[in-house]
């Protein structure tokens, strides 16, 4: 007797949720739509802008989800990318970012990094935009490291390399380790 295929014994043993998060056969460049306040709809037509300038015009409503996790499209730096090294207008402090257009330039541009970086295929390669997005909240360098350790994103190496952190700086808190789900939540 010939075994199942793996793929079919995952969805056997997982459930229909698990087939869901199959990235393999959805089509990668079908964007979702994001559930966001009007203060970060406002912001749409930069938001556009920007994203067709970096190349990453599919992804504006995953950027949309973003931002409303950030700031909720209020504020000066609705990115929340003051630290980001692409700021070299204000000091790469959090906060130091007065201008929310500049804010949208430089986490736009970040986050082309991070998806690039990522090898994310397009909004619909949810396994690898997960990655993308925790990277833009730790910093880029964790998602070299979550290659190099699992392959990519989980919530037990998300953990790890918060924890890695706040060894290494003395910190109390790095970054938010579910930050994807965070951000995802309002994007369908």
């Amino acid at each position: 007797m010939l075994a199942a295929p793996f793929w079919r014994l995952s969805v056997v043993t997982a459930g229909q949720e698990a087939l869901a998060n199959f990235t393999w056969f959805r089509n990668f460049d079908t964007p979702g739509t994001a559930s966001v306040d009007d203060a970060v709809l406002n912001y749409e037509p930069l938001i556009q802008q920007y994203a067709k300038e970096y190349g990453i015009e599919s992804y504006v409503p995953v950027i949309e989800a973003l931002m409303q996790q950030e700031s909720s499209g209020l504020g000066a730096d609705v990115m929340q990318c003051s630290e980001c090294y692409y700021n070299t207008e204000y000091d790469q402090t959090p906060g130091s970012i007065q201008d929310p257009e500049y804010s949208i330039k430089t986490g736009i541009h970040y986050f082309a990094d991070c998806l690039e970086l990522a090898g994310c295929k397009g909004p619909g390669d949810i396994r690898r935009l997960r990655l993308a997005l925790q990277g833009y909240n730790f910093g880029h360098n964790y998602i070299e490291w979550a290659i190099k350790r699992d392959g990519g994103y989980t919530e037990a190496n998300a953990q790890a390399f918060s924890d890695m952190m706040k060894e290494q700086l003395g910190w109390e808190t790095y970054g938010d380790t579910a930050y994807p789900e965070h951000v995802l939540r309002y994007y369908k």
